[in-house]
């Protein structure tokens, strides 16, 4: 039997209370599938998601980490960087997930694959909070933009490159 990580206390939360608040959610999704609560289910994969993201944006030192909108564009930035870990596919399965929170449109089986979808990337990216962010350079206006709004660095340009992955605190 595995045991669900404890909830850190409560306050601002660091780095590893984020990934010790995924952990737990992503270990409590199943069960709320299995008692029925399809609802429950969805939202604890997309808080599960969502904390592991904002847990690499606070170790960069990003901004307005509280924001839904803010968890894609770390997403979509984490998806390029780390090309092997679909970040951006398992953001668009929490995302609909969060959706059936409100909506309640998925099936049982859709959550159970959204749960693998995004179960499959968040040991990669817990992993990769390890590493140093990697090389980046921006290579469109859209990516501009993210990376503007995540770092408040609002002179950035297209082929500006940081070998940090524009870290603010690397």
């Amino acid at each position: 039997m595995t045991t669900t990580p404890a909830l850190p206390e409560p306050g601002a939360a660091t780095v590893e209370d984020r990934v010790q608040i995924s952990r737990r959610f992503i270990q409590q999704a199943p069960g709320e599938l299995e008692r029925g609560d399809r609802l429950q289910a969805t939202e604890k994969i997309w808080g599960a998601l969502a904390q592991m993201l904002k847990a690499h944006g606070q170790l960069r030192g990003w901004l307005n980490l509280g924001s839904h909108r803010t968890v894609g564009h770390i997403a979509q930035h984490m998806d390029i960087e780390y090309d092997e870990i679909p970040v951006a596919r398992a953001y668009v399965a929490a995302d609909n997930g969060h959706r059936n929170f409100y909506d309640n449109e998925l099936s049982p089986p859709e959550i159970e694959g959204i749960i693998t979808i995004v179960s499959s990337v968040l040991s990669d990216l817990e992993i990769a909070l390890r590493e140093p962010p990697r090389p980046f350079v921006i290579s469109d206006v859209d990516q501009r933009w993210r990376v503007r709004t995540l770092t408040g660095k609002q002179d950035l340009q297209v082929g500006d490159a940081s070998p940090m992955g524009f870290s603010n605190t690397h």
